[in-house]
């Protein structure tokens, strides 16, 4: 009687465990996307470090909204939702939006997933983010919630986050140690 319970318990738990079986067919995985093999400078959104203010105005069109902090200005452009941080000399020092560009053509936008940017870009250095698992007080693991894959190309730190599946925000920046 108990081997016979044992038997049925198994069973259903073969039968749940089948349910949960998903064969790995995404189209995106198994696509193959060219890699990138050219020599121009990258870019995000078309912006590239050390613009001045009035070139990325005249490639950007007419921000929605400027911040100045600490010396330092931060202007959006609605058209791809890009931030350009200029210093006081109004060259730019860092920059976010949704594309990274290369003479003038886009070679990764937002919405790839981290096997896609590391098959057009190449392998990056990784940073994995996560957060504590559990609710209150007591943490139970921790979840992995994003990726940054981190890339030195042109004196300069392009950071592209992935959040999800997909990735979200594209980041270039001068290191404090490049300048």
């Amino acid at each position: 009687m108990l081997r016979s319970a044992a038997l049925l318990a198994l069973a259903i738990a073969a039968l749940a465990l089948a349910g949960c079986y998903r064969e790995a067919s995404d189209a995106t995985a198994s696509r193959t996307l060219p890699r990138y093999s050219g020599n121009e400078p990258w870019s995000i959104d078309g912006v590239r470090l050390g613009q001045s203010y009035a070139e990325v105005h005249a490639l950007l069109g007419e921000p929605v909204q400027s911040r100045d902090s600490m010396g330092k200005r931060t202007v959006r452009w609605d058209r791809r939702d890009t931030y350009v941080t200029f210093d006081a000399a109004d060259r730019a020092v860092e920059v976010m939006g949704s594309s990274v560009q290369a003479g003038g053509k886009i070679i990764v936008s937002s919405g790839a997933s981290e096997a896609e940017v590391v098959q057009i870009l190449g392998p990056g250095k990784v940073q994995k983010s996560t957060s504590p698992k559990g609710g209150g007080i007591i943490s139970i693991g921790s979840e992995h919630t994003g990726t940054t894959v981190i890339y030195e190309r042109d004196g300069a730190r392009f950071e592209l986050s992935v959040f999800g599946q997909t990735a979200g925000r594209y980041r270039v920046f001068q290191p404090p140690n490049k300048k």
